[in-house]
C-alpha cells in the first residue's frame, strides 16, 4: 500500500542578500558620563574649556563621543562654573581687603588673607567632593535626568540644541584627522584591488559600492562583542563647507551659513558621495566597540570607493581609540558619604596649597567674567566677518572625552581587550570583503595572500598597500615586530596615542 505524500508546507521566505545596517545605539554609558561630570566639578580649567569651546560656540559643530551623554556633562559644567565664579568673587573681595590692610600691618594682613582664602577654598572643595561628587555622581546615586538645569533661558536653549545634535550622522572637524571625538588614531591601512579580474572559469558579477558597504555592515554587526554599533557617518573638514564642497552637499550640510552645520544628512546624499568617492565630504562605515562601561572605545572607520570605471576598488581602514579617563576623575568611586579624617585632611591640606594661587588669580577671573559678554559679542562679529569672507572653520576642535583620556591603562585586561576589539573587527572586515568578492566571482587570490600575511604577522605592506601605526612588512617580509610592553611600576600601562615615526603594534610604558 502506498503511503500518501503529505502536502507541501509553505515555502520558506528567501534569505535577504544583505542584512540591514545596525541602528546606532542611543543609550549612554553611565560610568564614563559621571566620570566626565566629576572632571568638570573638580578641574576648573576643564570646566572652563567645556563651556567656552562647546556651549559658547553656537556656530561650530559639536564633537560627539561614544557613550557620553554630552548634555548631562555640560549641565554639570555650567553648574560648576557658577560655583567657581562665586568662589573667585569671594577671593577677589578678600584680596582687595588684604591690599587695603597692607600699609597698616603687612605681616598680619598676609597671614590672615591666606588663612581666610584657605577656608574659602577648603569649604568649596569639601562641598564639591561630598556635596556633589559623593552624593550625585557615585554609582548608586547617579541619575543623568537629575543633572542641574542651566541658569538662564539662553543656556537652557543651547544645551537642548546640543543634545539634538549630539547623535547625528555628520562629523565636522577642524583638525588634521577627521575623527574628532573618537580618540587618537592608532592604525591605518589602505589598498586597491582589481575587481575586473574574474575567478578561474567564471565571469565577474557586477556590484555597486553600496552593496559592498551594506555587506560589510551586516557581517560586522553580527560580532558578539560588547556594545557593537555600526553606522554610516559623513566626515568633512569645517573649512571646506563654504567653498570646497558641491552645492548639493552644501545645501544639506550648511542650510544656514550663519548657523552651525547640520547634524544629519539624508541617506540619498550619503549614497551620492559614496558613489563619487573623491569629494571632500566622504562617507565612512563606522564600527565601534564600547567596553568597560564606556571607558574603552574602539572605532574602526572603513571607506570603499570604486575607481577607474569601476575596475579598481579602493578600501581604507582607520582605527581610533578612546582610552580610560584620568585617575583623578574617578574619585567618585572612592568617596564615602562622609569623609574620614584622612580624606578630610587631604582635601584641606590641598586647599591650603591652592589658596595662594587662586587668591592672586581671582581678580583676573572676575574681570574676565564681567567682560565675557563683550568678548563673546566681539567673537561673534569676527566669526560673522569670516563667514562673509568664506574663511570660517565650522569644525569642532575640542572633545570633552578626548581631553579627559589618560595615557595609562589601569587594568591589564583593558589593554588586552583593546587588542581584542581592534583585531576582531579588522579581521571580520577583511573576511567579509573576501566573501563579497567571491560571491561576485572576482579573483581573491591576491587579497587572501595579503589577508593571511596580516593575520599571521600583524601587518603587511606591499605594492599598493599602505599601513601606518603598526609593525610593517614591505614586499612580503616583515620589517617590524610586535613588542609587548610590561609595566615596571606606576598605575598602569601607557595607552597608544597618535602614530609615531616608529609605530608599534602593542606598546607598554
Amino acid at each position: 500500500m502506498t503511503t500518501p505524500t503529505p502536502p507541501p508546507g509553505p515555502a520558506a521566505p528567501p534569505a535577504p542578500t544583505h542584512a540591514p545596517l545596525v541602528a546606532p545605539e542611543t543609550r549612554f554609558a553611565p560610568d564614563i558620563t559621571r566620570y566626565l561630570c566629576t572632571a568638570v566639578h573638580t578641574d576648573t580649567k576643564f570646566a572652563r574649556r567645556a563651556v567656552e569651546q562647546i556651549v559658547e560656540e553656537p556656530r561650530r559643530a559639536v564633537a560627539s563621543s561614544p557613550g557620553v551623554d554630552l548634555g548631562c556633562v555640560l549641565r554639570h559644567a555650567l553648574a560648576a562654573r557658577r560655583r567657581q565664579v562665586v568662589r573667585d568673587v569671594l577671593l577677589a573681595v578678600l584680596l582687595l581687603i588684604v591690599v587695603i590692610m597692607l600699609p597698616v600691618t603687612f605681616g598680619t594682613a598676609v597671614v590672615l588673607g591666606w588663612i581666610v582664602a584657605w577656608i574659602i577654598v577648603a569649604v568649596e572643595s569639601l562641598s564639591v567632593h561630598y556635596g556633589v561628587v559623593a552624593k550625585q555622581l557615585s554609582r548608586q546615586n547617579f541619575a543623568p535626568e537629575r543633572a542641574p538645569e542651566p541658569a538662564g533661558s539662553e543656556n537652557r536653549r543651547r544645551i537642548a540644541e546640543i543634545e539634538k545634535r549630539d547623535r547625528g550622522n555628520v562629523v565636522v572637524s577642524s583638525l588634521y584627522a577627521p575623527f574628532v571625538g573618537y580618540g587618537a588614531t592608532t592604525s591605518t591601512w589602505s589598498f586597491t584591488l582589481d575587481t575586473a579580474r574574474p575567478a578561474e572559469g567564471k565571469q565577474v558579477v557586477p556590484f555597486t559600492v553600496h552593496e559592498l558597504n551594506d555587506h560589510l555592515a551586516a557581517r560586522v554587526g553580527d560580532l558578539k562583542l560588547p556594545g557593537v554599533h555600526v553606522e554610516n557617518l559623513l566626515l568633512v573638514n569645517g573649512k571646506d563647507l563654504l567653498y570646497e564642497v558641491d552645492d548639493r552637499t552644501r545645501s544639506e550640510l550648511l542650510p544656514d551659513p550663519a548657523g552651525p552645520p547640520s547634524a544629519r544628512v539624508s541617506p540619498e546624499l550619503l549614497n551620492e558621495l559614496r558613489e563619487d568617492g573623491k569629494g571632500r565630504a566622504r562617507p565612512y562605515l563606522a564600527i565601534r566597540v564600547t567596553g568597560w562601561s564606556g571607558e574603552l572605545a574602539i572605532t574602526f572607520f572603513v571607506r570603499c570607493a570604486l575607481l577607474s570605471d569601476r575596475k579598481m576598488l579602493f578600501i581604507e581602514g582607520s582605527s581610533s581609540l578612546l582610552a580610560p579617563v584620568r585617575e583623578r576623575y574617578r574619585i567618585a568611586d572612592q568617596l564615602l558619604d562622609s569623609p574620614t579624617f584622612r580624606q578630610w585632611w587631604a582635601l584641606v591640606a590641598q586647599a591650603g596649597l591652592r589658596a595662594p594661587v587662586l587668591l592672586v588669580g581671582s581678580p583676573f577671573s572676575v574681570i574676565a567674567g564681567l567682560f565675557s559678554p563683550f568678548f563673546q559679542n566681539g567673537k561673534q562679529r569676527r566669526q560673522a566677518q569670516e563667514i562673509r569672507h568664506r574663511t570660517f572653520d565650522y569644525g569642532a576642535s575640542f572633545s570633552i572625552r578626548d581631553s579627559a583620556s589618560d595615557q595609562l591603562y589601569y587594568r591589564y585586561f583593558q589593554q588586552l581587550d583593546r587588542e581584542l576589539y581592534a583585531k576582531t573587527v579588522e579581521h571580520r572586515v577583511l573576511d567579509a570583503l573576501v566573501e563579497f568578492l567571491e560571491d561576485h566571482d572576482i579573483d581573491t587570490g591576491e587579497l587572501i595572500q595579503r589577508q593571511t600575511t596580516i593575520f599571521n604577522t600583524g601587518l603587511y605592506a606591499g605594492g599598493d598597500v599602505n599601513l601606518s601605526g603598526s609593525a610593517v612588512g614591505i614586499g612580503g617580509s616583515v620589517a617590524g615586530v610586535f613588542r609587548r610592553g610590561q609595566a615596571t611600576g606606576g598605575a598602569g600601562q601607557q595607552a597608544p596615542s597618535a602614530p609615531s615615526a616608529a609605530p608599534q603594534a602593542s606598546r607598554g610604558r
